[in-house]
């Protein structure tokens, strides 16, 4: 079997039954996390805008918007549910894939799920396949484009691998799937949209639509090239396929910002539990990072994206508020004492860090005192990852300060409690009744 004939397989054969309760709880906590961003994110201008164009151009259907009455075309539910995952920039990742494969998998899966009634079961499965075939995509995508692309250009693949298992898809379709998403995903300039933040970020939202519909295409014979997995690029990912499962590795964002300024913040939040430091007490930071982390904007941000695509607001912001959350991206963007702390950190490229990403992100941060006394924090890399990870209790708190101040508190808990039982839904329309009552 051709090596793309071997993803195909895996697809459509891949059974719930041969899962271990730990890949199937890695699935559950990836949709708690997913949820809980897309609710968040819900506020975000950027949602907004998204759920005005699903409506106007897409119209009414049979799938769910997160906290909307109207329903929508699954093509529909699928955009807008994605741009609000990664609206606030505080979703899952990987970091081989330097992307975010839950916001661009997740929501494909979930809308066609809901027009077929899919089962929990059935739901958990393609979820698991979305996130593995996604993540290789992502990994060979960049083996063979070096230069740095958005996750919309391999995320979609990874949606069409998910939905056509949810449509029950045959190899042969699923493989014209595969090659359709691909060639009609967003093949997009990362580095330009991190010099000049927009709303069009991670490529997620079309990139998301775009995976889903290759897969229903396919299903009506629509025919496309062979994908990135007919290849011998990167053999070695498809045929661990069932028996790795890259889910394990994703990372937990704890704060609303890139990954790349994320290791400076920990940084900064060791320093503050160690010395109790104040802002108010400090004459200058210095950061310690690598290439892609110092790229990030150092300028004043005027919108939420800027906000997110900055190195100096998330590490002012934190030492001001002690979190970088909804509240600093969403609306302390001129915030004085955090415009002032701003005009005090300046960056330096650390070669030894430029080396270990991206496979491990770290930087160090160097404090003056007005006193004269200097502290340095310990080299860090971001909190989340699979091998420095969030403990069960943080991504629950996570889970519920991003979510409970907007649906309230009981609704929260009755809603990651569906989540954890998820397995056993008979209608995935469940879960989602719960958020949208």
């Amino acid at each position: 079997m051709n090596v793309g004939g071997v993803v195909s397989s895996y697809i459509v054969k891949e059974a719930l039954v041969d899962k271990t309760p730990e890949t199937i709880k890695a699935v559950k906590e990836a949709l708690a996390d997913h949820i809980a961003c897309a609710i968040a994110g819900s506020e975000a201008k950027v949602s907004i805008i998204a759920k005005k164009y699903t409506k106007a151009q897409w119209g009414v259907g049979v799938s769910s918007v997160f906290l909307e009455k109207e329903k929508v075309t699954p093509a529909g539910a699928a955009f807008v549910n994605a741009v609000m995952a990664n609206a606030l920039d505080i979703d899952d990742g990987h970091r081989l894939t330097k992307g975010h494969p839950g916001a661009i998998v997740i929501p494909a899966i979930l809308a066609a799920a809901e027009e077929l009634k899919s089962t929990g079961e059935e739901f958990i499965i393609a979820v698991l396949i979305g996130y593995e075939v996604g993540i290789r995509a992502g990994i060979i995508a960049h083996r063979k484009r070096p230069e740095y692309h958005c996750t919309g250009s391999w995320g979609a693949i990874g949606a069409a691998a998910g939905v056509s298992r949810i449509l029950g898809l045959s190899e042969q379709e699923t493989e014209h799937a595969l090659g359709i998403a691909e060639y009609h995903s967003t093949y997009s300039p990362m580095m330009r949209c991190i010099e000049h933040p927009s709303m069009l970020k991670d490529g997620i939202g079309w990139g998301c639509m775009t995976g889903l519909s290759s897969a229903y295409l396919a299903k009506l014979q629509f025919t496309g090239i062979p994908s990135l997995f007919s290849s011998n690029e990167g053999r070695e990912y498809v045929q661990e396929l069932g028996t790795v499962e890259r889910i394990h590795q994703l990372y937990y964002k704890p704060h609303a910002c890139c990954r790349w300024a994320q290791p400076a913040v920990e940084c900064l939040k060791e320093l503050v539990s160690q010395t109790d430091i104040k802002y108010e007490e400090i004459e200058k930071i210095i950061v310690y990072t690598f290439t892609e982390s110092a790229s990030l904007s150092h300028q004043a941000p005027t919108n939420t994206e800027e906000a997110q695509y900055n190195l100096l607001f998330p590490l002012a912001s934190y030492l001001v508020f002690g979190e970088v959350g909804p509240k600093q991206i969403l609306y302390e963007l001129q915030n004085q004492n955090v415009l002032d702390v701003m005009g005090k950190i300046e960056t330096r490229v650390n070669k030894k860090f430029d080396e270990t990403f991206p496979t491990i992100a770290q930087s160090q941060v160097e404090i003056h005192t007005k006193a004269g006394r200097v502290l340095y924090s310990s080299v860090l890399q971001a909190r989340g990852d699979y091998d420095f990870p969030l403990i069960e209790a943080e991504k629950e708190e996570k889970f519920y300060s991003l979510t409970t101040p907007i649906i309230g508190e009981k609704r929260s808990r009755r809603l990651l409690e569906c989540i954890r039982q998820l397995e056993k839904l008979d209608d995935i329309g469940e879960l989602l009744s719960i958020i949208n009552e």
